[in-house]
């Protein structure tokens, strides 16, 4: 069986890349273009392949292999991205468990079920019990090249028709009920479609995974039906079309969504074809996740009568909260960091005119269509207006709630100048201080926690701002050594699963002590364990690289990163007692010293563990430094040019013993 190297091996990085990233150009012994990660004009997404890497050295400053790059671009967890790649490599990564191969069988059972299925209906639509659907058709548009295209087709009106021709040709009852083709009745099984007109509908990889219908007069109820939940439908993360449209928005960098399969169908005769269908009034965060592995540019295109409906906002409002966010941080001129959650997919909205849809507008005038979609409204400017319209502004609280429905969304737009403009017209709308809209966007924007700035001095403002650049945090350092440094086998054997205070960092390395190679065995770990794995081995390519560790210290390095571990964590323990103390004697800057007062307090207030101590010492003197430093900067505000040094405690305070083990000691903690 082939492992997470072959496949790797097998697979060009540069022409998986480019088949995804079409502007992917050489540029000497690498390939660059734009990202494809977040929005740029100088390209700064780099494929190296001699080392078989990608690596974004812009806004993402993150990188990895041709798996984790496939991850990413379609929104995949680990081991879906690894299967998928070790299918285009022609890899077989492990022999299938018994339950895993009977899982494949009943799945391809499914599927020639509904391949056998749409044969049926097309031919019943060029039979005699086709005719007034047949008519339908032609009357709605579609000609014999499109139903070919579409294989648009036709459940008789009969009620066992489908289920005996399935049955005849070597299908079981079970393959029908699981396909959701039949239902369960008085009298047996029968057909779930009957005197409907049929949209076959397919997944991105071509496949036919269910169907929806139409009836044909007036009378039958409902209008639209869908096959039910199966193992290989499900409506709320389909979309009709996606299997046509999704090449083509990824080159059109924007897919456009709609209600209805005509409206779909009417779009692509009209040569726009990165449309779809959402198979009802509003998305969903599971199809959101779908158009999301091919673009970051969303239109979505509502019937006038449907753009303020309630399922029509929600659905908006649905899309903008599933879409892609970033966290963005900001310094202002006092070097106070803050961050605020922004929109990173683009979401725009197009309402038709009045008594038109998609279908029959296309067909009147396509040109205008066109139109209407290259002026298509930001998801903001149409909530704005519809919620406005819905809303009594004379009352007090009717004003209050519509600010609070439309603040999630200002909250998320990433342009400053564009989100200062809608935070005035939140002002008007409420009718208060611009000052009170920032208060209700800062909640919008952090839910459930203040948008407090945090005060740290410039230099590490400027850090934390470059997060994306930094190496990550000690958990993730130790994994990383784990997985990566054969010579880390045995001081990581020895650790206790407890030095780990993430629960998911912590269920990694218990799986990676179980487990002979967890790297190669990704496929066996829970989604959520295999996510953190695979963004473990993607961060190491970036800016700390384990691997360039020497062989004789990397034992040393798991062993200190551990110690370390144990000590912050102690030190978070112990810090709100060091503080209050500290607290009471920080005027003491000069002569016996923080510290040296500290420790004489210590010993005047009774015993206590030298550990302890020392901890609490440590955690005393960091609290003092950091407010010295914050001291300066006020100072300086102010023209008063006083030093650091002349601020801080000398280093004649320290007491004599506080310099041994790890309380006081002069270390860097930049790796942890």
């Amino acid at each position: 069986m082939g492992t997470i190297e072959d496949v790797k091996a097998q697979l060009d990085i540069v022409e998986t890349v480019r088949g995804y990233v079409p502007a992917l150009k050489r540029s000497g012994r690498t390939w660059k273009a734009p990202c494809p990660f977040h929005s740029e004009r100088t390209p700064s997404f780099t494929v190296d392949p001699e080392r078989n890497t990608w690596h974004c050295f812009g806004a993402c400053a993150t990188g990895g292999d041709v798996i984790e790059f496939v991850r990413r671009f379609e929104h995949l967890d680990f081991k879906e991205a690894l299967r998928r790649c070790a299918e285009r490599a022609g890899v077989e990564l492990r022999a299938p468990s018994p339950r895993e191969q009977h899982d494949r069988e009943v799945h391809d059972r499914l599927l020639r079920a509904n391949e056998a299925a749409a044969v049926y209906f097309q031919a019943a639509l060029m039979g005699p019990a086709g005719a007034a659907a047949l008519a339908y058709a032609e009357r709605r548009g579609l000609d014999a090249t499109t139903r070919e295209t579409w294989q648009i087709g036709y459940a008789p009106d009969e009620w066992r028709g489908l289920v005996d021709h399935l049955l005849a040709r070597g299908f079981s009852e079970a393959d029908l009920r699981e396909a959701g083709l039949a239902i369960d009745g008085d009298r047996g099984l029968y057909d779930r479609f009957r005197d409907r007109l049929i949209f076959p509908t397919r997944d991105g990889r071509g496949r036919m995974i269910g169907f929806g219908a139409r009836a044909l007069s007036a009378e039958q109820e409902p209008k639209y039906l869908n096959t039910s939940q199966t193992p290989l439908f499900d409506k709320s993360g389909s979309l009709y079309g996606i299997d046509r449209a999704g090449e083509e928005a990824r080159r059109a960098d924007r897919m456009v969504v709609v209600e209805g399969y005509m409206d779909v169908i009417a779009c692509h005769q009209a040569g726009i074809r990165n449309v779809v269908a959402s198979m009802g009034t509003s998305i969903t965060e599971k199809q959101m996740a779908l158009v999301q592995r091919y673009t970051q540019n969303l239109v979505l295109m509502l019937d006038a009568d449907a753009a303020g409906s309630a399922a029509a906002l929600r659905g908006v409002g649905v899309a903008a909260t599933a879409a892609e966010h970033e966290l963005v941080a900001t310094i202002d001129w006092r070097g106070l960091v803050s961050y605020q959650d922004v929109l990173k997919t683009d979401i725009r909205v197009v309402a038709l005119p009045a008594g038109e849809d998609p279908d029959s507008l296309v067909r009147a005038a396509p040109e205008q269509l066109k139109a209407l979609l290259a002026a298509a409204q930001p998801v903001a400017e149409h909530l704005f207006n519809a919620v406005t319209a819905e809303t009594d502004l004379e009352d007090p609280r009717a004003r209050s709630h519509a600010v609070e429905a439309l603040a999630p969304t200002v909250a998320a737009v990433a342009d400053p100048v564009v989100r200062a403009h809608y935070v005035q017209r939140l002002a008007r709308i409420g009718r208060v201080e611009e000052h009170t809209v920032l208060a209700i966007l800062a909640r919008a924007g952090h839910p459930g926690q203040p948008n407090r700035p945090t005060a740290v001095p410039s230099r590490e403002a400027t850090r934390a701002a470059k997060t994306a650049a930094a190496p990550p945090d000690g958990e993730a350092q130790l994994l990383q050594l784990l997985l990566l440094c054969p010579e880390a086998l045995g001081a990581g054997r020895a650790l206790d699963p407890d030095v780990f205070e993430d629960t998911t960092n912590r269920r990694l390395y218990e799986s990676w002590r179980e487990l002979n190679d967890v790297v190669e065995r990704a496929a066996e770990l829970d989604e959520e364990v295999a996510d953190r794995l695979a963004a473990l081995l993607a961060s190491a390519v970036g800016a700390w690289d384990p691997t360039a560790i020497e062989a004789k210290y990397i034992a040393p390095r798991v062993e200190e990163i551990a110690r370390r571990l144990r000590l912050r964590r102690a030190q978070a323990r112990l810090l709100p007692a060091a503080v209050a103390q500290a607290t009471e004697v920080q005027e003491a800057r000069r002569g016996g010293g923080l510290v040296g007062e500290f420790a004489a307090k210590v010993a005047v207030d009774g015993p206590t563990p030298a550990s302890a101590a020392n901890e609490a010492s440590q955690a005393a003197a960091e609290f003092v430094e950091m407010s010295a430093r914050q001291r300066v900067l006020s100072r300086r505000a102010r023209g008063d040019m006083t030093s650091y040094d002349e601020l801080v405690m000398p280093s004649s305070a320290v007491p004599s013993g506080a310099g041994q083990g790890s309380a006081v000691e002069e270390r860097d903690d930049s790796d942890v």
